[in-house]
Parts: C-alpha cells; structure tokens; sequence
C-alpha cells in the first residue's frame, strides 16, 4: 500500500506572475531533488494563491515530507484535506509534478468546473486528485506534441 496526503495551504510570496512563476519553478526543482531521494511522488496545482499538493509514498516519508513543508515560510494555513493508504501511486513518473493555473491549462480546469478562483477548503480529495490527474495528462501531451515537433 501507498500512503497518500492531500494538502492545501496559502502563498505568501509577494509579487507578480514572473516572481509567482519563479517561485515556482524552485518549489518544483527542491521538492524534485528531496523527493527522489525520499521516494515520494504527487503533484502540485498552483493558482496564485494556492497551492494544492498530493504526495505519495510509505508513510514515514510522507510524513516528513509534509512536515517538512508545513514549516516552509512561503505559505500559510496549511490543512490537511485527506490521508489515506491507496493501492498503487496516481503520479508513479512525477517526483514532483506541478501545473501553474495559467490561461494555456484554463481548460482542464474548467471541465472539472472551476471557472473562477479555486477554493480549496469546499473542495473534497477527489476532486483535487481528478484534476491534477487531467493537469498531468494535459503536460504529458503537451511535452509529446513537443517531441514530435522537433
């Protein structure tokens, strides 16, 4: 069994989309890195003002993992929506996938109905696990449409 946590919590990084947007890319690069070694995977939707994050791994891992995170000063308000032991991984490629809520991915969004600012604390696990199923499969399309064209 696979031991799964699903959180979300408030950024509180200040600035515009490119510091967003860096900020970011060095979340993804970090939890990448500690991720591997730890053997954790998951993935994190990112609107601006929230972040939204699965992790998967055994138990203990994710535990540090996510204690770990709760202490990082770039967010807020951390809340644990969901834990649980799940048969296999949903993000087995992904140390640490994560998608950015930009107009490109607007889309995927709006199938799962959120056309306005995402309010993480109605939303139930499944629904957050659904649609970062759909953000993954969006950038794994994205990413083949890439190789293909080159």
């Amino acid at each position: 069994m696979i031991h799964q946590l699903v959180y979300y919590s408030r950024n509180t990084v200040p600035g515009d989309g490119r510091a967003m947007l860096t900020n970011m890319r060095e979340i993804l690069s970090v939890s990448q890195r500690n991720n591997s070694r730890d053997g954790i995977t998951g993935f994190l939707i990112f609107d601006k003002t929230w972040f939204v994050q699965i992790l998967e791994g055994e138990r203990a891992q994710v535990t540090e993992t996510y204690n770990r995170i709760a202490r990082d000063t770039r967010h807020s308000g951390t809340v644990v929506i969901n834990v649980r032991d799940v048969p296999a991984r949903l993000f087995p490629n992904w140390t640490m996938g994560g998608a950015m809520r930009t107009p490109e991915v607007q889309e995927v969004y709006l199938q799962h109905g959120f056309g306005g600012p995402l309010e993480p604390a109605r939303l139930k696990s499944d629904q957050i696990i659904n649609l970062a199923l759909d953000l993954q499969a969006f950038e794994m399309d994205r990413r083949q449409g890439q190789r293909i064209a080159s």
